[in-house]
């Protein structure tokens, strides 16, 4: 059953990923909500502009288009930082640039393959709660493949817009999954150990 679970988790992250890595210059300007339904809304415009069974070059087509929307709607240095917790303020400007970066590509290289298998996914928003300029917004999902699951966006504002820093799944968060990792690691090993760990496990070109 813990097995059967686990798994089940992955296949919910995949989809909350693949949720999260799109969006587009019009959701600039709304609230926490909007923002996110724009988002969503676009990640099936995408998977079906450039179908994965079409031809060869929807491949380059779809991915560049994603990674452009993710570079405009992800926050990649508040989710390192948190990914990082404690750790972030004793490395150097140079050293979180580099885990940032490195970060990045990783959740981006693994999810990339991955966010291609969904289509069919149907989004309700139940609630938002907005505290200053951080924001969490409720949805649930629902599709032909998998039971229906529970999806907690994080939010933060910057100037007009909202960018996402975490997604919680069924209760479970990425960032905190992630902090949990790199703090067992950082317990035994540097902080340029883990850098280079990170270099080997990211390729230089996602499409490979």
């Amino acid at each position: 059953m813990k097995k059967q679970m686990t798994v089940s988790i992955s296949m919910m992250a995949c989809i909350a990923l693949a949720l999260i890595f799109t969006g587009i210059a019009r959701s600039q300007g709304k609230g926490p909500t909007e923002m996110m339904k724009g988002v969503v809304g676009e990640v099936f415009h995408t998977l079906q502009t450039y179908p994965v069974d079409g031809p060869a070059e929807n491949n380059h087509l779809r991915r560049d288009a994603i990674r452009k929307i993710i570079d405009a709607n992800f926050d990649s240095i508040e989710m390192s930082r948190r990914a990082l917790g404690p750790y972030w303020k004793e490395i150097s400007e140079d050293q979180q640039r580099q885990f940032t970066q490195l970060f990045y590509w990783r959740l981006y290289n693994f999810y990339i393959l991955r966010v291609e298998a969904y289509s069919d996914e149907k989004v309700l928003y139940n609630k938002e709660i907005l505290k200053g300029n951080v924001a969490a917004v409720y949805t649930q999902v629902s599709s032909k493949k998998y039971p229906e699951f529970d999806i907690e966006y994080r939010l933060k504002q910057e100037g007009e817009n909202w960018k996402i820093y975490d997604v919680v799944i069924e209760g479970v968060s990425l960032v905190a999954n992630y902090r949990s990792q790199f703090s067992s690691f950082l317990s035994k090993k540097s902080f340029e150990e883990l850098l280079k760990a990170l270099r080997e496990k990211n390729p230089e070109d996602p499409m490979r």
